[in-house]
């Protein structure tokens, strides 16, 4: 979908510091292959120029993944996610279309709405009571009158839309009104999860993790890269140890991650039990019963396909070290029904919690140690495929952000020293140069 009101853009950052291209020739040289090459250097995880560099190169850029479309059922049904500085709220409308705005109030930018719920057939600004509709358009502005009349208002004041795009039930945005759709770069994806129907499952209530004290880009990483599974996880993870994964081949338009790894036996789940504790999603062949896909559709997205549902997580950035987490189960509509689904479903959660405490433990471990001086880039393990496929994703996005401000700036000199008009916030980095 299309938005209807695009987005002022924000302002280019128009210098690149020497510091910043210096790691992102790094990157660019570790991204090579699996034997030549390193992860990311330590700058990546802890570094705020970098970070802020990465909040324009990438998730201004991105598809970002906001939650489930079956989170907003109803008219005036909203949630709240917040992606770093920004602010986003996807809404259900009057005519059940699905939209993402920024929900920041045109007069003096209160925000309108907090965490999720329904906001009845409009949003209304605590503030000033000014108040929008569902479709983002101003609909009222008390006292305004004597200094401009409502309708002139309304042609200008509005909440700000970005592109939105449904992909298996999961709703996506775009903060750039020019990106290109999502849908043609997961096509590999798509094709090995045809089996399990995710667009008809239903989710489960989203449990919220906040303030973990890492970098998103680990959270990503711990997802995909099944080298740690057999050591980190141990016994918990046997039956889907790592010598039974395989990678898949990645291209530079691929728009996700993601790897089979295989079961020691069929129907396997990640529990206490070691097995699946719902029915077995009926249109599952034998293949997709003996393994799970781990896959990532970055930078926010991550899940775990098994044979009775899936599992998710949306990853938050909030800061160089710090994220916020929100994580939920989908399962096909008929096991909700099951008398005992509720008890099986805490089972469920209590053995996604056992790995995500042993995850974190170690995340958290892995942040401090980027902290250190002496942290340099590590080698690949010939398990660890998914990891450099990852970087050529992100290598790819930071090169392109780094060669249009390089372009931008070189533009904007060379107008400069034939007398056009420069703006005032180049001119004056150009006077200190």
């Amino acid at each position: 979908m299309d938005c209807k009101h695009k987005p002022e853009a924000k302002p280019a950052r128009k210098v690149i510091s020497d510091r910043i291209l210096d790691v992102l020739a790094d990157i660019d040289d570790g991204c090579g292959n699996m034997a030549s090459g390193w992860n990311l250097p330590r700058e990546c995880y802890i570094d705020p120029e970098f970070y802020e560099f990465e909040q324009e190169a990438i998730f201004m850029r991105s598809w970002l993944c906001l939650g489930r479309v079956d989170e907003i059922k109803n008219p005036g049904d909203f949630v709240r996610v917040d992606m770093g500085d920004e602010p986003l709220v996807m809404v259900r409308d009057q005519n059940m279309d699905i939209r993402v705005f920024s929900p920041i109030c045109a007069h003096r930018r209160h925000l309108l709405c907090e965490g999720a719920g329904n906001t009845g057939r409009l949003f209304r600004c605590p503030f000033h009571a000014w108040a929008y509709g569902l479709d983002g358009h101003l609909i009222a502005a008390p006292s305004m009158n004597d200094t401009i009349g409502l309708k002139s208002l309304k042609a200008e004041a509005h909440l700000p839309s970005h592109k939105v795009e449904i992909w298996n039930g999961f709703v996506f945005a775009n903060l750039d009104p020019d990106a290109k759709p999502l849908r043609p770069t997961l096509h590999k994806l798509e094709k090995a999860l045809e089996p399990y129907h995710i667009e008809e499952m239903v989710c489960m209530p989203v449990a919220e993790i906040r303030g973990c004290e890492w970098n998103w880009k680990p959270q990503l990483e711990n997802g995909i890269e099944p080298y740690h599974s057999a050591y980190l996880h141990g016994m918990l993870h046997d039956f889907a140890h790592v010598r039974l994964t395989s990678f898949v081949d990645f291209d530079d338009e691929d728009g996700a991650i993601y790897h089979p790894t295989g079961f020691y036996y069929p129907d396997a789940g990640f529990n206490p039990t070691g097995k699946a504790l719902m029915p077995v999603i009926s249109t599952l062949g034998d293949k997709e019963r003996n393994e799970v896909v781990f896959a990532s559709i970055p930078p926010n997205l991550g899940f775990g396909a098994v044979p009775e549902g899936l599992f998710y997580y949306l990853v938050l950035p909030d800061g160089p070290g710090r994220i916020n987490l929100r994580i939920g189960h989908l399962y096909p509509e008929d096991s909700t029904r099951l008398p005992l689904f509720d008890h099986l479903y805490k089972i469920a959660q209590d053995g996604l919690v056992l790995f995500h405490n042993q995850d974190a433990a170690a995340t958290s471990s892995v942040q401090k140690g980027n902290k250190s001086r002496f942290r340099t880039p590590g080698r690949f393990s010939f398990q660890e495929e998914s990891l450099l496929q990852f970087y050529r994703w992100l290598n790819k996005r930071y090169q392109e952000y780094a060669a249009q401000l390089r372009q931008e700036a070189a533009g904007e000199t060379a107008s400069a020293r034939a007398g056009i008009p420069v703006p005032p916030h180049f001119a004056s980095q150009e006077a200190e140069k």
